[in-house]
Parts: C-alpha cells; structure tokens; sequence
C-alpha cells in the first residue's frame, strides 16, 4: 500500500511540474505572441489611417472644388445684377461639364428659386421660397447673415435624391449701402459622390461610416452609425461651415482587440498537449531513475546508502525519537542451497512485502544485504508498543508462503536500539540492534526455525 501510495505521489508531482512547464512555455510563447500581435495591430491601424486619410481627403476635394463654383455665380450676378439668363445659363452649363457632382445650378432672388439648370428634371425645385421652407430657412438665413458658403445636407430634394446645396447669399451695393439680391445656389448630388468611392467604402476587411457633426448634432450620412460607437479611428472633413466625420473599423475588430486564442489553431493545440506528454514522460522517468538509485532492485526497499542517509539525517532532529531494527532470516542458507537461488529471491521479496504492510507511512524499510534488513519505526516510546509492532513484523513473515511449488515458513530474528536513549550514532544505533537481534535468535531459535517441504 505504502509503495502505492508513493507512485501515486510521484505521478501527481510529475504532473504539476509538466503543468508547471508547459504552462510556463505557453506564457512564454503568449508574451512573444502579444508583442507580436501589438506590432501587427500597429501596421494594421497605419494601413486603415492611410487608406481612410486618402477618401477623406478625396470627398473634401470634390466638395470644396463645387464650392469655387457659388462663389463664382455670386460675384458675377453681384457686379452685373441684369445679368441675361442666356450667360447665366452658358455659365451653368461649363459648370455642369466640368464638374459631374454638380447636380443642378439654382438662381433664388429674394431667396425664391426662379432659375433652374438644367431645367429638365428640375422643375420641382421652381418657385420654392428658401427662407418659407423650415427646413431650408435656417441654412438661407445663415448665408444672409455670415455672407459665405454654407452648406446643407445630404437631404432628400424636391426633384428627388439626396442632395447638397452650397449656398451664398448675393449683395448689390447702391447708393445707399448694400441692397439684398438673393441666393446662388449649387446642389451637389450625394449618391453620385458617394458612388465614386463605394468600392473603399464597402472593404471586405472594414466598415466605414460618414456623419455630419454640427452643433452637436450628428447625422449619419453612410454606413453603420454603430462603427462610432467603436474603437475606430475617425477623419475630420470640413467644408465650408460643416464639419464631417469619418470613421474606419476592421470587420473583425483590430488584432489586438481579439483573444489571443483566436491567433490559436488546432495544430498550436496539439503541439503543447505533446510537449506537456513529453515533459510528464521525462519528469516521471527522471524521478524513477532518482527513485531507483535510492531503492535495492531485488526488493524495491531503501538501499544500504539510503538507509544510512534516512538515520544520519533524523539524528540532527533533537526533538526526534525512532526505534532502529535490525533483522535477518533464519537458515536462509540452506533455502539457497536446496531449493535454488531463484527461490531465495522471492522469499526476500516477499518478506519485504509483508514487512511493508506491517509499516505505517513515516517508517523506512531497506534490505541492508543479503537476507539482512533494517526498519526505523517513526515515534516510538513505549517498549510494549515496539514489542507489539515486532511481534506482527515476526507473526506476519512466519504466515505460511507457496513458491515455486514448495511451501515454506520462515522465521525472523529481530533486535532493536532506540535513539537517543541506546545510541547517539548509526554506528552505535547499529551495534545495539545488532547485538539484541543474535541474542532473540539463540533464545528463539527453534521456535522461529525457517521450514520448507
């Protein structure tokens, strides 16, 4: 049982020092793996940065180009308020030709749409009041008031699509001061811009969204307003009054935001199941080869050189207190002699066996030499209590043994010393025991007589 018990606790260390190992290689390898993951998240939010500053830059180009155009219509008509519609219309259509976002030029006197190029498709937009409309009025009276672009939008027009409008107020100077003329208006189709860049804003590997950021008050222009509410990284666009924003996001989040598990596959898995195998075959295999050097091989009990380390090392324990017992097996020569070699060997064997289940967990056994062996017994005071213990050692090897066919009894002479009282020493623990076992084998020699048939 006790010899059980020790496998088991070999194994179970074997396990935890594997555990241990293993653990510390996957830490090991997490550690380089995260840097890793770190350095690559970086490239990856540089490579996204470049990609997002590059269609930023690009919508603001494309807006701020339209807006040159209401500048332009509103200091012509300011210098030459009776303008004929024939050049303004000329005018609109160089405008139209040169600049395909441009949806439509609007010309609004009193803040009232008279003038539409083209007119086809656009009539919806004739006669529409600026500064009646709710939702146009504030935008119109801005442009009165700060005498520069401003820009709406996207909003759904009245000629249909989502549009913008950049929109400028113009002023006739008179004798008096400045009389108010109306408003130049250039609407800018936003699905066709938007079109432009459809292919970068819908990346397989990103999601983009586009909103407005005015005020304090944000409205999603494209793509999921969720991507904001992310760690994404966020571009400024601002034309004219209006300020954009837009944001980029890995589909699959950035590396970095991911678990480290996700960078594992099933071969990584494998690879450190056969290095905690291997590191709980070497560790176990390391403590039997340690194992055996302590142990007699016949036996499988404490060596001569180990049993002497045990009581050397109890010796330096002032508090300790243990019995040393020295035994061997009578007659056992003429067991060699008459029935083999082979025979003898087990009986030792199996006399270790018998003593070990006699022991309790803190006692040591080791067959010291030939049919010789030693036992310390752990904490031993009371001379009845080691003649009980002696008497079950000397009862248990005598039980009747089948080996080999033949059946055989055997019988034990045993002495004993106890430390500190009869011996400060091995040496003299040794002679005490050694002593008092030649004494109970000529008082008990033939009633514990070894016997075979």
């Amino acid at each position: 049982m006790k010899f059980k018990v020790k496998n088991i606790k070999k194994k179970l260390f074997s396990l935890i020092v594997s555990f241990f190992i293993s653990s510390l290689i996957f830490y090991s390898f997490f550690v380089f793996q995260k840097e890793e993951i770190s350095a690559d998240s970086n490239l990856e939010r540089f490579h996204a940065l470049s990609k997002l500053t590059d269609v930023a830059n690009s919508i603001q180009r494309e807006i701020q180009s339209s807006i040159v155009y209401t500048d332009f219509f509103s200091i012509i008509i300011s210098h030459n308020p009776d303008i004929k519609p024939e050049i303004l219309e000329i005018y609109s259509y160089w405008a139209l030709k040169h600049n395909k976002n441009i949806k439509s030029v609007q010309f609004a006197p009193n803040a009232v749409i008279q003038t539409v190029y083209p007119r086809a498709g656009n009539e919806a937009a004739l006669g529409h009041d600026l500064l009646g409309d709710p939702a146009r009025a504030v935008f119109a009276q801005k442009a009165i008031e700060k005498r520069t672009v401003i820009l709406q939008g996207p909003v759904l027009a009245k000629q249909g699509g989502f549009l913008m409008f950049n929109r400028k107020a113009i002023f006739i100077e008179s004798d008096e001061g400045e009389d108010f003329w109306g408003l130049a208006v250039v609407a800018i189709d936003f699905d066709k811009l938007i079109e432009k860049y459809q292919t970068s804003l819908k990346d397989v590997n990103y999601l983009f969204a586009l909103r407005s950021n005015n005020n304090k008050i944000q409205e999603n222009l494209f793509g999921l307003f969720e991507v904001f509410e992310k760690k994404s990284i966020i571009k400024a666009i601002n034309v004219a009054d209006t300020t954009w924003e837009l944001a980029i996001y890995p589909k699959d989040g950035w590396k970095d935001e991911r678990s480290f598990f996700h960078y594992f596959n099933k071969f990584l898995y494998f690879i450190f199941i056969i290095i905690f195998i291997l590191l709980y075959l070497t560790v176990k295999n390391y403590l039997k080869k340690i194992s055996d050097l302590k142990k007699d091989p016949l036996t499988n009990t404490l060596n001569r050189n180990t049993i002497v380390k045990v009581v050397n090392k109890r010796l330096h324990r002032k508090e300790d207190s243990f019995a040393f017992l020295v035994m061997d097996v009578n007659d056992f020569k003429l067991i060699n002699d008459n029935l083999g070699h082979y025979v003898g060997d087990c009986v030792l064997v199996e006399i270790a066996s018998r003593l070990d289940s006699v022991l309790r967990e803190g006692d040591s056994l080791s067959r010291f030499g030939g049919d010789e062996y030693i036992v310390i017994l752990d904490c031993v005071d009371k001379d009845v209590a080691l003649d009980d213990v002696i008497q079950r050692m000397v009862e248990e090897v005598a039980k009747p043994m089948i080996i080999e066919g033949h059946s055989l009894r055997i019988g034990i002479a045993i002495g004993y010393a106890k430390f500190p009282n009869e011996g400060a020493s091995y040496n003299e623990l040794y002679q005490v025991a050694d002593s008092k076992m030649y004494e109970y084998k000529k008082e008990n020699k033939l009633k514990f007589k070894s016997t075979y048939k």
